[in-house]
């Protein structure tokens, strides 16, 4: 399934070709002239101002989440990782200069453990109680609209509440057009291309905050 997957990403807009293809000859038997000009504006001018309105919208979310904010920066040896990627994506943080991560523990249903670096590069993991960490790191996933996700990540302080700092990344998987469209209508925002700097800002925003 994956494949098939993949395959309809990068071909589907051959099934616009066809469409087209199909309208044109359903033209030209009719005796339209000029079929193929005009069966590629009834097909291509409804699609590309759906997908032009439905990208703007998307934009404009971008704007709203806004940019990585830090309002506060502090010292930290580890955090509490609130995450469903904790067990995977969330041990970047032990090669990113922190000693140790907080998470929920996968092998004990409402238990917690910790994941610590050792000197040699290992990692522990250790059963606790109850999390110790005086900041949270919280990742979340919203979806504003259809077709638009966004990934937020939280610093906090638990002690207070208060949020030090926020960062969110957006994806379009491209609307109405994403059948027909399949990759070449998915965008995102920072851009890991386009907006490098924006894109490391939300990566990196628990070590700019916490080290």
């Amino acid at each position: 399934m994956m494949m098939i997957g993949v395959i309809w990403a990068a071909l589907a807009p051959l099934l616009i070709v066809a469409a087209m293809a199909a309208l044109a000859f359903a033209l030209r038997r009719r005796g339209v002239a000029r079929a193929w000009p005009i069966a590629a504006a009834l097909m291509l001018a409804p699609m590309a101002t759906v997908y032009w309105l439905e990208r703007a919208a998307f934009r404009r979310i971008c704007d709203d989440a806004g940019r990585a904010v830090i309002h506060e920066k502090a010292m930290a040896d580890g955090f509490l990782l609130t995450s469903g990627t904790a067990y995977s994506f969330g041990m970047r943080y032990l090669s990113e200069g922190f000693d140790w991560i907080e998470m929920r523990d996968i092998y004990r249903r409402d238990g917690w453990a910790r994941a610590t670096r050792q000197a040699d590069g290992a990692t522990t993991l250790t059963p606790i109680d109850k999390p110790t960490a005086r900041y949270e790191v919280r990742e979340t996933f919203e979806q504003p609209r259809s077709g638009v996700g966004l990934s937020v990540t939280h610093v906090i302080d638990r002690e207070t509440g208060a949020e030090l700092a926020r960062a969110a990344r957006g994806t379009f998987d491209g609307g109405w057009m994403k059948w027909g469209l399949g990759a070449f209508g998915v965008s995102s925002c920072p851009s890991a291309y386009s907006d490098s700097n924006g894109f490391r800002r939300y990566y990196d925003l628990v070590k700019d905050t916490l080290r």
